[in-house]
């Protein structure tokens, strides 16, 4: 990815949000307040604009988040609030299924983004759902399988062709899965990601 790529990208997106927050307007009553659905879709299209500008400046600075362990119950927790605005957005519910509570602490923040980024772009295939996301642990590896038949994302293919979309999401998701070693794998139950855990943990 080249600054060229980046600045491309960021004004695509930030293009196509301006237009979700003027589709918000055109399609609510210019006199009457917002009704519960244009606000939830404003909401959330705010909240897109949110991940948009942290993964603009990821990838720009190249700053990250300082990696640390949660309990699951507390990682489970910062996830559902991540994939809530997505879920409105495209009334899809998504049902996040994990291990026991006494399970073996989760890596946080980055994998929790790195998670709600990726189900932001499989969830078009899996509406009007519910789209299943089960969560694993063992001693090798912290794994996420996103269970049905929606199809990797281009740019997360080991080769992407030149085709592949060019946009903040896809920039950020291939450059985060990288640094945390994520291996992606479609498998015929679901797409598979797994985060290998060090020895020392």
């Amino acid at each position: 990815m080249t600054s060229q790529d980046l600045w491309r990208a960021a004004l695509h997106d930030f293009n196509n949000l301006l237009a979700g927050l003027q589709g918000v307007l055109d399609l609510s009553h210019p006199t009457l307040p917002l009704d519960k659905r244009n606000r939830l879709r404003l909401e959330s299209t705010l909240e897109d604009g949110k991940t948009l500008i942290n993964m603009a400046r990821a990838l720009a600075l190249g700053r990250h988040p300082d990696q640390d362990l949660a309990s699951w119950d507390e990682w489970r927790a910062g996830l559902e609030a991540r994939l809530e605005p997505i879920s409105l957005l495209f009334q899809c519910p998504i049902q996040l299924v994990g291990p026991e509570e006494d399970a073996a602490p989760w890596p946080t923040p980055s994998l929790q983004d790195w998670a709600a980024a990726f189900t932001r772009q499989v969830l078009p295939w899996a509406a009007p759902g519910p789209l299943r996301l089960q969560a694993t642990v063992s001693a090798e590896a912290w794994n996420l399988t996103w269970v049905g038949d929606a199809p990797l994302p281009t740019a997360l293919r080991p080769d992407p062709s030149t085709e592949a979309p060019k946009n903040l999401p896809s920039f950020w998701l291939r450059d985060v899965s990288e640094r945390l070693g994520l291996s992606i794998q479609e498998t015929p139950g679901g797409i598979v990601v797994r985060m290998a855990r060090k020895t020392d943990r």
